[in-house]
C-alpha cells in the first residue's frame, strides 16, 4: 500500500496529461456513437414548426461531450493551481481540444446541422495559428491566449451542446418560413466563428510584432 501511495503521490503531476489523452479517447467514442444509425427517439419536441428528435446514441454522445469538455476545464485548472505544466501538456491540451470540437463540428456539417463554411473557417484559422506556433517555437516565444480565444472555446462548447440536446434538425428539412430556426440553431456557431477569427487576427498581430523585435535584435 505504501508503494502504491508513493507512486500515486509522485505522479500526480501527470493528471492534466492523462485528462488530455482521455479527451481524445472520448472524442473517438462520440464519433462512433454519432455514426450509429438509430431512429428510435427518447424524447422529441417542436421548435418553430420543426420536430426535434433525440435518439439514445445522440443523447449519449452529448453527455460524453459534456464530460470531455469538463476534462478540458479540469486539466487547465490543475495545471495552473499546482504548476503541473509540461511540454507534453502545452501541446496536447490544445490539440485534444481541437480534435474534440472539430470532429463534432465536421459530423454536424455532414448532417447539415451546421453550415460547412463556418466549420471550414474555424479549421483554416486553427491551421494558420498552428503554423505560426511551430515558427515561434524555434525562437522560444510564448504567445498567451487572448480573451477572444477563450471566448471562442466557450462558445464552441455551448453551440455543440445546444445542437446535441435541442437544435438538431437538418437544414434539408427547412423551407423559407423556417430560416429563423436555423439562425437560432447556429447563433452560437456564428459567434464562435467570429470569436475564432478575431482571436486569430490578434494572435497573428502579436506574433508578427515579437518576430520583428527579434529580427531587429539579431541585426543589431
Amino acid at each position: 500500500m505504501k508503494k502504491n501511495s508513493f507512486f500515486i503521490k509522485n505522479n500526480l503531476h501527470l493528471i492534466p496529461n492523462i485528462l488530455s489523452i482521455a479527451r481524445i479517447i472520448l472524442t473517438v467514442i462520440i464519433v462512433i456513437l454519432l455514426s450509429l444509425k438509430n431512429n428510435e427517439s427518447l424524447y422529441s419536441f417542436e421548435v418553430l414548426s420543426l420536430q426535434t428528435k433525440i435518439s439514445p446514441t445522440f443523447l449519449a454522445g452529448g453527455v460524453i461531450f459534456i464530460i470531455a469538455s469538463l476534462t478540458d476545464f479540469l486539466d487547465g485548472f490543475l495545471a495552473r493551481k499546482f504548476n503541473w505544466i509540461s511540454d507534453f501538456g502545452k501541446i496536447w491540451d490544445a490539440v485534444s481540444d481541437k480534435i474534440l470540437t472539430t470532429s463534432v463540428y465536421v459530423y454536424f456539417a455532414v448532417l447539415t446541422y451546421v453550415p460547412v463554411y463556418f466549420v471550414l473557417i474555424m479549421i483554416f484559422r486553427d491551421l494558420v495559428i498552428d503554423g505560426y506556433r511551430i515558427q515561434t517555437n524555434k525562437y522560444g516565444l510564448i504567445i498567451p491566449a487572448n480573451i477572444f480565444g477563450k471566448l471562442k472555446a466557450v462558445l464552441q462548447m455551448i453551440s455543440i451542446i445546444l445542437i446535441f440536446f435541442f437544435f438538431n434538425s437538418s437544414s434539408k428539412e427547412a423551407n423559407n418560413s423556417e430560416l429563423e430556426y436555423y439562425f437560432i440553431q447556429n447563433l452560437f456557431v456564428i459567434l464562435a466563428t467570429l470569436a475564432s477569427l478575431i482571436s486569430g487576427v490578434i494572435y497573428v498581430i502579436n506574433i508578427e510584432k515579437k518576430l520583428k523585435i527579434l529580427k531587429k535584435e539579431k541585426i543589431g
